[in-house]
């Protein structure tokens, strides 16, 4: 991991506008949807490490635009989606089997009652199955669940639990992602960095990722790394524990990419 990281984001594009041709959200509207009294106070309680402020003004959403939000867990990302694109816009929200697992009970809470009316569910469903229409996504993103892909087991209770036979065809995930999204729409993925050449063990017995696996995935599957962000990352993370121990839940170092068609 580099050791002089700039603290901002390095990005190709002083300016810019959001795929659907309408402005980003502004910084002041951003700051008005996170003080909403109508968000959990829960989810306000997570504000800090994981800086949605900088996050929301770094995707470039806007109001009516199409957003998908895959392997969304509770929706934590969602909700700031829906609200940010408003009663014209559209929230994709996606769980497979094994992330549906342990998201249903807190994204079934979160939206009871159609609390957030602007939302579709694929619930407890693949990616490839996904119905979305071609070309019409402005805006693609997962936070903290793209090693997610390569989740087969775990330790519980100290025995092994096979959750997959074998890791998701990201091939055919990220072709039917890519088809879904517009010429120029935006695909943003943010994941807890694992040590580089660590392959998808880390997934398994670390909840991480080498962010060279990244890269080179999105580039096989014909996207362009365009923009990337640094106020996540972590230099003191020695990139060796599990997320959720306590010396580093809410402060491992995390990278922040943003990916365009090419």
């Amino acid at each position: 991991m580099p050791q002089n990281t700039p603290p901002s984001v390095c990005s190709l594009h002083v300016y810019q506008r959001n795929c659907s041709g309408t402005p980003p959200l502004t910084n002041e509207k951003i700051s008005a949807l996170l003080s909403s009294p109508s968000r959990p106070a829960e989810d306000i309680a997570r504000n800090v490490p994981r800086q949605p402020e900088k996050i929301l003004a770094f995707s470039g959403v806007g109001e009516g635009q199409h957003v998908l939000d895959f392997f969304a867990g509770d929706g934590w990302y969602s909700e700031l989606f829906s609200k940010a694109v408003g009663e014209k816009g559209k929230v994709y929200v996606q769980n497979d089997e094994v992330i549906w697992r342990f998201a249903e009970k807190g994204l079934n809470k979160r939206t009871a009652n159609n609390r957030l009316s602007n939302l579709v569910h694929f619930d407890n469903m693949p990616i490839v199955q996904m119905t979305i229409p071609n070309n019409s996504l402005d805006l693609v993103f997962t936070a903290l669940n793209y090693h997610d892909l390569f989740f087969t087991h775990s330790q519980q209770n100290g025995k092994e639990v096979i959750l997959r036979d074998d890791i998701v065809d990201y091939k055919a995930a990220l072709k039917t992602i890519k088809d879904a999204m517009r010429d120029d729409g935006k695909f943003v993925i943010i994941d807890h960095a694992a040590h580089p050449g660590s392959g998808y063990e880390a997934a398994n017995n670390l909840h991480r990722i080498d962010p060279a696996i990244v890269k080179f995935q999105m580039q096989e599957a014909g996207f362009k790394l365009i923009e990337e962000a640094f106020y996540l990352r972590n230099p003191h993370d020695e990139l060796s524990k599990l997320v959720f121990d306590p010396s580093v839940r809410g402060k491992t170092d995390r990278f922040v990419y943003k990916f365009a068609k090419r």
